[in-house]
C-alpha cells in the first residue's frame, strides 16, 4: 500500500545517508575474542588488549558488516518442490499448509543489521597501560514483525465460521546512523591478576528514524473487516525531511527532496570491562591459574537530536470498518486491497505532534562475558564467549565456543561455533597475519542453493582490517602469572 511504500522508502533513504558517509559495525566478530593478536576484540571488552601496539591504515583499520535474525531466512519462505513440478514456491502457495509455514515463525521476528568503518584508529602501550583511540562511523538498524502479520498473510480472508483477530501491535522498524570518536585504555591490577578497562565516546548523530504500529488489531468476519485500537507513530531526525498532505489535509507521505547528510545531534557513550584470573586467590600451581574470566558492558549511551531537524508524527483512530457491504474474497483482490488502502488512511492519518518527540535515543547496549582456558605449554587457548544485545523490542543473545592457536610467530588462527544463530550448519573462522592483516567471520560456509544464495543462514558477518604494528611485542596477558612471570617464556609474542 502507498503508506507502507513511503515508510520503506524513508528507511532506505536513512540507510543510504549512512552508506554515503561510510559504514560501521558495532561489535567485532565473536571469534576475535579468543585471539591474542587481535586489536578488534577491544570493542568486545575495553579491558582486553593485543600483544602489540598498532596504527590502523586510514579507512581500512576495521571494516565489517553483519546481520542476525530468528526467522527471516529464505528457507522459511521458499519451499523446494512445493508446486508439484520440482520448482520452489513461496509460502503463499496452496500446497504449503498453514502449520508447515508457521512452524518457522516466532512470536516476535527480528532482523538486526549492522555495518562499520573505522576511519582512523591506533593503540599503544605506555608502561603497563594500553591506550586506544578511534574515529568511526556506525549504522544500526532493526525490524520487528509480530507472528500475527505472517499468520494473516498465510490465512488471508479464510473464514471458519468463528472469525479471526490479528494483533499487529509491535510491528516496527528503526535505524540510527552516527559518528564516534573514542578514547580508551586498560590497566593491570592485583599483580597482573586483574585487567580493568574503559572507553569514553563522543557521538555525532547523523540520522535516526523509527516507524511502528504501537497498537492495532484487525478483525475479520465473513462479510466484514474492521480495525480496532489503532495507534501508529513515526519519528525522524534528518535534515530536510518534511511531511506532505493532500488537498483534503490528510497525510500523504514524506517529502524527501531536500534531505541532506550532516550532523544532527550529539551524545556520549561508554564501554566498561574487566578480565580476571581466579587462580590469583589459590596456590600458584593450581589448575585455575590457566583460566581467565571477563565481562563487559558496551555501548551504554545516548544521542540528543536537534529538534529543529526532527519530526514526530502520530495517528489514533476509532474503530474503522474496512469492508462491510459485500463478501470478502481474495479472488477479487484488486477491489479488496483498494478497500484496505482507502480505509487504512484513517489509521495512518499522521499529524505532527511535537510534544511526543523523544529528544534522546539510547544506543543498542550489549553485555558480553567469557571464560577461557590457556594451555600452559602450548600457544593454544579455548573458551566460551556470550554476547547479549538489547534491542528496542527484545534482547538477542549468542553463545560461542571457540579457541585459537599460534603455530609460529606471525600467524594466529581461530575457530568457533555459535549456538543460537549457527544452526549446526556453519562455523566461525579468524586469521591474523602478524599485527598487519586479519579477516574474521562467525558464520562461514552456510548452506546455499544452486545459485549460492544462503537459504538457511540466521546470521552472517564479515570483518577485515589492516594496521601497521608498532612497539615491541608483549607476552599475552592471559599467560602472565600474578606478579608478571610468564607461564611460557615465548608465549603470545609476535
Amino acid at each position: 500500500m502507498k503508506q507502507l511504500y513511503h515508510y520503506t522508502k524513508t528507511l532506505l533513504v536513512l540507510l543510504g545517508v549512512s552508506f554515503s558517509a561510510g559504514s560501521t559495525f558495532g561489535q567485532s566478530a565473536n571469534t576475535e575474542y579468543f585471539l591474542s593478536s587481535s586489536y578488534a576484540k577491544i570493542s568486545l571488552n575495553p579491558a582486553l588488549r593485543p600483544t602489540r601496539g598498532y596504527i590502523g591504515i586510514p579507512g581500512l583499520t576495521d571494516y565489517s558488516v553483519g546481520y542476525r535474525t530468528n526467522s527471516f531466512a529464505l528457507d522459511n519462505f521458499l519451499f523446494p518442490g512445493a508446486d508439484g513440478n520440482g520448482k520452489s514456491s513461496l509460502f503463499l502457495h496452496e500446497n504449503i499448509s498453514y502449520d508447515q509455514f508457521m512452524k518457522g515463525i516466532s512470536a516476535q521476528n527480528y532482523l538486526n543489521f549492522d555495518l562499520n568503518e573505522t576511519l582512523l584508529g591506533f593503540g599503544f602501550y605506555v608502561g603497563e597501560a594500553f591506550v586506544t583511540f578511534d574515529a568511526s562511523l556506525r549504522v544500526n538498524a532493526e525490524t520487528n514483525v509480530p507472528r500475527d502479520v505472517f499468520s494473516f498473510l498465510k490465512k488471508g480472508a479464510a473464514f471458519d465460521g468463528n472469525g479471526e483477530t490479528y494483533d499487529f501491535g509491535g510491528l516496527s522498524t528503526d535505524a540510527t546512523a552516527y559518528g564516534q570518536v573514542g578514547l580508551g585504555g586498560s590497566y593491570p591490577l592485583l599483580d597482573n591478576a586483574l585487567l580493568v578497562g574503559a572507553k569514553v565516546k563522543v557521538l555525532a548523530g547523523l540520522a535516526y528514524g523509527r516507524t511502528g504500529l504501537d497498537r492495532m488489531k484487525l478483525n475479520i468476519g465473513k462479510d466484514k473487516w474492521w480495525v480496532t485500537e489503532a495507534h501508529s507513530s513515526m519519528q525522524l531526525a534528518m535534515k530536510g525531511v518534511k511531511p506532505q498532505y493532500d488537498d483534503e489535509g490528510r497525510f500523504d507521505g514524506l517529502d524527501l527532496d531536500d534531505i541532506a547528510a550532516g550532523v544532527n545531534g550529539f551524545g556520549l557513550g561508554v564501554d566498561l570491562g574487566a578480565a580476571f584470573k581466579p587462580g590469583y586467590f589459590l596456590d600458584d600451581n593450581s589448575f585455575l591459574n590457566n583460566f581467565t574470566v571477563s565481562a563487559a558492558v558496551t555501548d551504554l549511551g545516548f544521542i540528543s537530536w536537534n529538534k529543529a531537524n526532527s519530526l514526530y508524527l502520530a495517528a489514533d483512530s476509532e474503530d474503522i470498518t474496512i469492508s462491510g457491504d459485500k463478501e470478502i474474497s481474495f479472488d477479487n483482490s484488486d477491489d479488496l486491497f483498494d478497500d484496505l488502502e482507502d480505509s487504512f488512511k484513517d489509521a495512518y492519518d499522521f499529524k505532527e505532534k511535537p510534544e511526543g518527540m523523544k529528544s534522546k535515543t539510547g544506543l543498542k547496549a550489549r553485555f558480553n562475558w567469557g571464560i577461557e582456558y590457556t594451555f600452559p605449554k602450548e600457544n593454544i587457548n579455548v573458551g566460551l564467549f556470550s554476547t547479549t544485545r538489547f534491542n528496542s523490542t527484545k534482547a538477542v543473545s549468542e553463545y560461542t565456543i571457540g579457541g585459537a592457536v599460534m603455530p609460529f610467530r606471525g600467524l594466529e588462527a581461530g575457530l568457533s561455533y555459535s549456538f543460537i544463530h549457527g544452526g549446526f550448519q556453519t562455523v566461525g573462522l579468524s586469521l591474523h597475519l602478524g599485527s598487519f592483516f586479519y579477516i574474521a567471520s562467525d558464520y562461514v560456509f552456510p548452506k546455499t542453493n544452486s545459485m549460492f544464495i544462503p537459504v538457511s543462514a540466521r546470521a552472517l558477518n564479515l570483518q577485515v582490517g589492516f594496521a601497521i604494528p608498532i612497539g615491541k611485542s608483549r607476552a599475552d596477558w592471559r599467560r602472565l602469572r600474578p606478579g608478571g612471570k610468564d607461564k611460557q617464556e615465548s608465549a603470545g609474542g609476535q
